[in-house]
């Protein structure tokens, strides 16, 4: 078999599967009402995930560009294992919302105050840890209050 003969059957192939496809999208099977549910919670859910985590990185965004200079990169890096450990958190704990909040937050702090590094030179003012423990302060604050308005 040439190259030109695999080329012709895979082709063939590509469209006897988009074929397939295309029939079963016109003629679904029914779907119960639990299936669509869950579709439209998930799509909801996800709405609104993708919502908090825009928010959460702009306003971290707009507090470091105010307070201490990180880069949108390293803001969304710092955002994403905050993310991670506020789901770790919420999965082990199963207590109440405001409790698991409680756990989250010295954890994000130390998370925040570990990982916030500036690149390049800054003034002598900005340098100091008061700023870097400001920063870290009302960086681990943004995540809970998103979750809390999503």
């Amino acid at each position: 078999m040439d190259a030109q003969e695999r080329i012709t059957a895979g082709v063939n192939i590509s469209f006897l599967i988009a074929v397939m496809m295309a029939l079963l999208l016109a003629y679904p099977p029914s779907a119960s009402a639990v299936e669509v549910g869950c579709f439209c919670t998930f799509v909801f859910v996800s709405t609104m995930f993708m919502i908090g985590i825009g928010i959460t990185l702009v306003v971290k965004y707009i507090l470091s560009k105010k307070i201490w200079r990180l880069s949108m990169k390293r803001t969304a890096i710092i955002t994403f294992i905050e993310v991670v450990l506020l789901i770790a958190i919420l999965v082990v704990l199963q207590t109440k919302f405001y409790l698991r909040v409680l756990v989250y937050l010295p954890l994000a702090f130390l998370l925040n105050f570990a990982l916030i590094t500036a690149k390049g030179s800054l003034p002598k003012e900005q340098q100091t840890s008061k700023k870097r423990a400001t920063m870290a302060a009302f960086s681990s604050l943004v995540l809970p209050v998103a979750v809390q308005l999503m």
